[in-house]
């Protein structure tokens, strides 16, 4: 075993490492996704799945809407947008009540996306049960209870407290070694 892989399985089983399992199984997913998107031509990204799901809900919606609503920052919602827009999906039409904003709304082409979209979905969520059974965990369910508790409780307050700085933690285990 090499000393690169010896320091991945390493970190797979490190809790302190908990957040890049989480993005490594998002990465696993939405490439393996992007695969059946091409596979079912889709003819959209992956990213841009639940931005067309939203509006095909509420019909139309400004940035900041989309944004709340797909708990995204006003950035990424825009990024999304953006390409959505490219690809004729959407569309944007200025509001008339506050010039300033925009409101975007599926067209046609992007209606009969959303369609299928939602046809994909029931598929995606069939799979992720059968995933979930395999392995003997709601996969979902964990995810969410994890997310609630971490609102109720941040990180922060759940580190041990300690009287040492980790400066001086540092010293001592030098000292140790020493």
């Amino acid at each position: 075993m090499t000393k690169e892989s010896h320091f991945s399985n390493q970190i797979r089983s490190n809790y302190a490492f908990m957040a890049k399992s989480v993005f490594d199984l998002h990465c696993l997913i939405q490439s393996q996704s992007e695969e059946l998107y091409t596979e079912k031509e889709m003819g959209f990204p992956v990213f841009a799945s639940s931005t067309l799901l939203f509006l095909s809900n509420v019909e139309s919606a400004s940035i900041m809407q989309i944004s709340q609503g797909l708990n995204l920052s006003h950035q990424l919602a825009s990024q999304r947008l953006k390409i959505m827009l490219k690809l004729k999906l959407v569309e944007g039409i200025k509001d008339d009540n506050d010039k300033r904003r925009t409101l975007y709304h599926l067209t046609p082409k992007g209606q009969e996306k959303s369609e299928i979209l939602n046809l994909y979905c029931l598929d995606a969520a069939q799979a992720f049960k059968d995933l979930s059974d395999e392995i003997g965990v709601d996969i979902q369910s964990v995810l969410n209870s994890a997310i609630t508790a971490l609102q109720n409780k941040p990180f922060g307050k759940r580190f041990p407290e300690h009287l040492q700085s980790y400066k001086q933690r540092v010293a001592l285990k030098k000292d140790e070694k020493a």
